[in-house]
């Protein structure tokens, strides 16, 4: 018993090592493709894109989910939503951009072509997206996207979908937190019920981030990982989002960033979190890539081991 016990301690840290390399060599990788693509470049062309969109993407996500919500609390709840997260200078942009909204165009020239105008706007961002995606999927391929006309025309198509998946999600989200917040304002100051809803209202965020994330991946196109890699890579994601949001919110209120530019210091605190935001959804695209090849790779070397050749069985 003392010798089994013996092979146990001397085999344990060789297996414990090959347990942590499988978790530290596909995020060895995924930061070194992340890295190789330009994520940081790519993170600032997506925010970018992203505040130049923000404002025709809160009017069609307003005008779309209208249909089941009224404006002026569905327009309440999101800059309260936003506010959440990013702190009172980013809802302050939002909100100004909510309320300097232009009404519709009289005629239906008119309409037709300032509606064209807002999705266009609205699609930007996704659109760099999707090439943000696709650069990543082929990273290190030796393929590059093709560089056709229709591609941006898709690409464009795209980014009403991903509105659409966006709005879906927001508006899941929307009936959760309204639904906490009354079970919230029914139990009171009673402690385990408020405790409750605290957790709870942390795991919906956090379960909002995976799905939002795995519906941005999964609807690129390009050589993209499986299903099940997307949800893992978004789940990393979504936990350094989480992470990074209270170390943004700590960053921002000790550091004199708005300050320092003045009447445009809101703005760039939208600017850079649309940047961390798509730094971070980047690299969860990254980890779910290297979590795909690190499997290829181990089910190609366990397909190539030569099999033992079977044992002859002498008859006495």
């Amino acid at each position: 018993m003392m010798a089994n016990l013996a092979e146990c301690l001397q085999a344990l840290p060789a297996h414990g090592l090959s347990a942590l390399q499988r978790i530290y060599r596909p995020l060895w990788r995924a930061v070194d493709q992340w890295i190789d693509a330009d994520g940081l470049r790519m993170s600032a062309a997506m925010s970018f894109y992203g505040i130049l969109s923000l404002a025709p993407l809160l009017i069609l996500l307003v005008a779309v989910l209208g249909w089941w919500l009224d404006r002026s609390y569905l327009e309440t709840s999101l800059v309260e939503q936003i506010r959440s997260v990013i702190g009172p200078q980013g809802a302050r942009v939002v909100e100004q951009a909510l309320s300097s909204a232009t009404k519709p165009s009289e005629g239906i020239v008119a309409s037709l072509f300032a509606f064209a105008l807002l999705l266009f706007g609205a699609t930007g961002v996704f659109a760099e997206l999707q090439d943000a995606f696709e650069r990543l999927w082929r990273q290190g391929s030796g393929q590059a996207p093709r560089q056709k006309w229709w591609r941006s025309a898709s690409l464009r198509l795209r980014g009403v979908a991903y509105i659409l998946a966006f709005g879906f999600l927001l508006l899941v989200s929307l009936a959760v937190s309204t639904f906490l917040s009354l079970v919230s304002d029914w139990a009171g100051s009673y402690f385990p019920f408020a405790k409750i809803a605290w957790v709870l209202n942390e795991v919906v965020s956090f379960g909002f981030g995976v799905a939002l994330f795995v519906s941005l991946m999964k609807m690129s196109s390009g050589p993209k990982p499986g299903l099940r890699y997307l949800v893992m890579g978004a789940a990393c994601g979504a936990i350094l989002f989480q992470v990074g949001k209270y170390l943004m919110a700590i960053y921002l209120s000790t550091a004199a960033v708005v300050s320092a530019y003045g009447a445009a210091g809101s703005l760039v605190v939208i600017l850079m979190w649309i940047y961390f935001t798509s730094a971070v959804l980047l690299l969860s695209a990254s980890v779910a890539r290297a979590w795909s090849d690190e499997a290829a790779a181990r089910a190609a070397q366990a397909s190539a081991k030569p099999e033992a050749p079977p044992t002859s069985v002498q008859l006495s």
